[in-house]
């Protein structure tokens, strides 16, 4: 979160006087820009904590195989990208369901599990839960987080 809001400031302020004004006149004054990237803010790094809350006991059990040798070290790999990629998820699904396209949201999950796949082929049943928990959860909030933006702005939720 502390890294979107500096993406906004540091331009800002970096700004000369004619360039603020734009800046100013185009964005902090269109109330809509701002409830937009408040609910991506929120639902892309906010909610984190929500997500890793639901997946920390799946999470702790699968450490726990990778330690005592059931599980390859390769699977350590694959939850730890578990949050970056629920990032650049929840960053698509957020836009989508936003702009009003649901269909291509449910592209995005569709290639996200094609994309992992492969993985989860040769993972245990373990795995694939912290995957199906994780991704529903990742998913789930995108959809309350843009419903709750598409409110704000006047829009219907869905």
């Amino acid at each position: 979160m502390i890294v979107g809001v500096l993406s906004v400031l540091i331009p800002i302020s970096l700004a000369s006087p004619a360039e603020f004004r734009l800046i100013q006149w185009g964005l902090i004054d269109d109330g809509r820009v701002v409830v937009i990237a408040s609910g991506l803010l929120i639902s892309v790094f906010g909610c984190q904590l929500v997500i890793g809350r639901v997946v920390r006991p799946l999470v702790e059990k699968i450490l726990g195989e990778i330690e005592s040798g059931k599980f390859d070290e390769s699977v350590e790999d694959f939850i730890k990208a578990g949050p970056h990629v629920g990032w650049i998820e929840r960053f698509i699904l957020f836009s989508f369901l936003v702009s009003g396209n649901p269909a291509a949201a449910a592209l995005v999950v569709t290639a996200k599990s094609l994309g992992r796949f492969p993985e989860l082929q040769q993972a245990e049943k373990l795995v694939g839960d912290y995957y199906l928990v994780g991704t529903l959860t990742s998913v789930a909030v995108a959809l309350v987080a843009s419903g709750v933006t598409r409110t704000v702005l006047g829009m219907s939720p869905l």
